[in-house]
């Protein structure tokens, strides 16, 4: 039974994490358009520092290095960052910013699916760490640029007809 759940955790705890995001996002009143300003910044750059990182940092994979047999299947690559940790630990980290307890619930989960990919043996712990470190380190460094990038981000909204008047879920 416990390798059900974390084989479940491991594939596809981090859906839920996704579709608790997008609600927030949806619901949220307050910093709405900062909200989506500041996710439109810090997912690609979270991705693109995870990919740097991969090319500079590699470690194999458990199931590679020891004699486990990975509880889940996967190709033997470089297992460092996670990309399920990394999306996670990036999620939670954009919701840090506007709604703590929200945010409380999504690194709950980031630690369920990083805790659930060790225990499956397909990644290390420092393959989660690192990347919950370049999670927390993109949205740190990008969160100065929301008040610069506001009225530019604004105006491009409204060119495209998603003004706050003209769409109630911008506002």
């Amino acid at each position: 039974m416990l390798n059900v759940i974390i084989i479940f955790s491991a594939k596809y705890l981090y859906l839920l994490s996704i579709g608790l995001f997008v609600l927030y996002g949806f619901l949220t009143k307050k910093h709405r358009n900062d909200f989506i300003l500041f996710s439109l910044l810090v997912l690609p750059v979270s991705f693109l520092f995870g990919v740097f990182a991969g090319h500079f940092f590699y470690n194999p994979r458990p199931f590679v290095t020891s004699n486990v047999v990975p509880l889940i299947a996967h190709i033997s690559n470089n297992g460092f960052p996670s990309d399920h940790a990394l999306l996670t630990g990036t999620l939670a980290s954009i919701v840090s910013i506007f709604d703590a307890p929200m945010a409380i619930i999504l690194w709950i989960l980031a630690i369920f699916v990083g805790g659930a990919r060790v225990l499956a043996h397909v990644h290390h712990t420092i393959d989660i760490l690192g990347s919950y470190t370049i999670a927390i380190m993109s949205a740190t460094i990008l969160y100065p640029l929301i008040s610069k990038l506001r009225a530019p981000f604004l105006r491009v909204l409204k060119s495209f007809g998603f003004g706050e008047k003209e769409n109630p879920m911008l506002k």
